[in-house]
């Protein structure tokens, strides 16, 4: 009795671990496509199962077809970064996806080159203003003890 107790309570402390299902399956992979399934990207290889929440980033040559186990299917190009839903997108789910910016792993507008007109944009009001605030602080006749 109490081996099929201890049984009983380890079945059901590691059921839901043990049973754990893929989302989707990586079924073409070409070029650079890398995989982060926790801790950090990896390389990427077809038939790799993928769980909700994995992220998928296509370099500059990278293509990718995700399957999910209904059968639907997406795919990415080149500099696109996927994070696989809980539901296929057939069935309503949505796939967040972003694109990346060429020659890096960094999302377009986190920070990237385009960014600069923005940071020069505000930078140059704020200069001229400061100029024009410390030169007019320096017309003013000083006065000594």
């Amino acid at each position: 009795m109490n081996r099929l107790c201890l049984f009983l309570a380890a079945a059901a402390l590691i059921g839901p671990y043990g049973s754990a299902q893929a989302a989707a399956t990586l079924t073409r992979v070409d070029g650079g496509v890398r995989v982060n399934q926790g801790a950090e990207f990896v390389e990427a290889y077809e038939l790799l199962p993928l769980q909700t929440g994995d992220r998928i980033m296509t370099l500059q040559d990278g293509r990718v077809i995700v399957t999910f186990d209904d059968g639907c299917e997406i795919e990415a190009g080149p500099n696109t970064l996927i994070t696989v839903p809980a539901t296929s997108t057939c069935a309503g789910g949505v796939a967040p996806t972003q694109n990346i910016a060429p020659g890096g792993t960094e999302a377009v507008g986190a920070g990237g080159s385009s960014n600069w007109r923005t940071a020069l944009f505000i930078a140059l009001p704020v200069a001229a203003a400061a100029a024009y605030l410390i030169d007019r602080n320096n017309d003013e006749p000083t006065v000594s003890p």
